[in-house]
């Protein structure tokens, strides 16, 4: 029994030392969403990106959103550009092509009409930073190293649930702090729901 409590205690004491830059971030990240529009002053406006380049292009567009991906990848890969993650959407003006990095955002925008390429990069800005890590997904791109991240992130996720279930064995093993972990435990139940079914 002294094992697996060293264990417990081990594992949790550790875990809680890993998961410090991934708390931070998304604590952090979360903050800065809950407090939006204070923040937004720190972020590029609507108009807070710039021209990279700018092109004639021709090309006829497919019909599928599948097909659309494949069509943005070679325009990609024709610029140097492939490898990031991105994402494609279309209307009856433009295809957007966009590719949400942590520092330097970009997109691609051809217009359909005037059969323009026009690549743009974002300004950087430290709140737009920690809002990526916080929304970045990690699979369905083309970099391997975006597979690492989704990867890395599904442990951290494991890593919270693990920390959680630790932590309550520790407490459930000293007797005299039961009574208070009832009532911290109550609370957070209590007003995560009161908060849900109020809203």
């Amino acid at each position: 029994m002294k094992n697996v409590n060293l264990l417990f205690r081990r594992t949790h004491l550790y875990l809680g030392m890993l998961l410090i830059p991934w708390m931070f971030i998304y604590a952090f990240s979360t903050f800065l969403i809950n407090h939006g529009p204070f923040f937004r002053q720190f972020r590029p406006g609507p108009d807070g990106w710039f021209t990279l380049w700018e092109e004639n292009y021709d090309s006829p567009l497919p019909g599928n959103q599948s097909e659309l991906r494949d069509w943005a990848g070679t325009i990609l890969k024709q610029h140097n550009l492939y490898g990031q993650p991105f994402g494609v959407q279309k209307n009856q003006q433009r295809v957007l092509i966009n590719a949400p990095r942590f520092i330097k955002a970009f997109r691609v925008t051809y217009r359909i009409k005037e059969h323009k390429l026009i690549a743009e990069q974002r300004e950087t800005s430290w709140v737009e930073t920690f809002l990526r890590l916080h929304f970045r997904a990690g699979y369905g791109q083309v970099s391997w190293m975006q597979k690492v991240w989704g990867f890395v992130v599904d442990l951290v996720c494991l890593s919270f649930l693990i920390w959680v279930v630790t932590g309550l064995y520790l407490w459930w093993k000293i007797p005299q702090t039961r009574t208070w972990g009832w009532l911290a435990i109550g609370a957070g139940v209590i007003s995560f729901f009161g908060i849900l079914l109020s809203l």
